[in-house]
């Protein structure tokens, strides 16, 4: 795929996006679609084959995009609760301005739109725990986190995540730098060791 074609299918997808943020999934057709970006019908065709391969290139899209934002900061981080947080703190700041992205992500996920086999909706949050897991898993090694099952406790901060998404999806007014803090004083004391007690200074 040349440059040009790249950028012609990149801004499909943008397209396709805010069709499904403003119509909703029920009423997003290629016509609508190919209005919104200014191309012909048969130009989507070309690059997605039909209007679920573009909807599995949307959840690969967004998801990608996503996942590289959020890992590449994170992960230049040394300490693995600061590591973490820099991922929670990151996750929501990400939403907050690609509000559209995450809309018609949740759009598709909750209608499981897509092609037949191919399409992959849970891939990001997968993808997300599994990042989680191996960060908690780390942490443990290093001797700075408890003793605990890694897979519980990355589904629980996943879940907490995507909670608190759900209902800023709805709710523009949840105050994502707060709700973050929150979550992060929440799990910080069941994940991280407790920090050596000093002795006492003879008197």
């Amino acid at each position: 795929m040349t440059a040009l074609e790249d950028i012609r299918r990149r801004h499909i997808i943008d397209c396709t996006i805010a069709v499904l943020v403003r119509d909703g999934v029920a009423e997003t057709s290629l016509s609508r679609i190919a209005t919104e970006a200014k191309v012909a019908k048969g130009i989507i065709c070309y690059y997605f084959g039909s209007k679920e391969g573009l909807y599995d290139a949307v959840l690969a899209s967004v998801g990608e995009r996503m996942i590289a934002a959020l890992v590449a900061d994170a992960n230049a981080i040394d300490d693995e609760w600061r590591r973490i947080s820099a991922f929670v703190g990151g996750h929501l700041n990400y939403a907050r301005n690609h509000r559209s992205e995450l809309l018609a992500l949740r759009h598709l996920s909750s209608t499981r739109a897509g092609g037949s086999h191919m399409s992959d909706h849970l891939a990001i949050w997968r993808d997300q725990r599994a990042w989680l897991v191996d960060t908690l898993t780390a942490g443990q090694h290093r001797g700075t986190f408890q003793a605990f099952d890694p897979l519980a406790v990355a589904t629980a901060i996943s879940g907490a995540l995507e909670g608190g998404l759900l209902q800023w999806a709805h709710d523009e007014t949840l105050d994502l730098d707060l709700y973050a803090g929150q979550l992060l004083d929440l799990f910080e004391r069941g994940v991280c060791s407790p920090a050596p007690a000093r002795q006492a200074l003879p008197a």
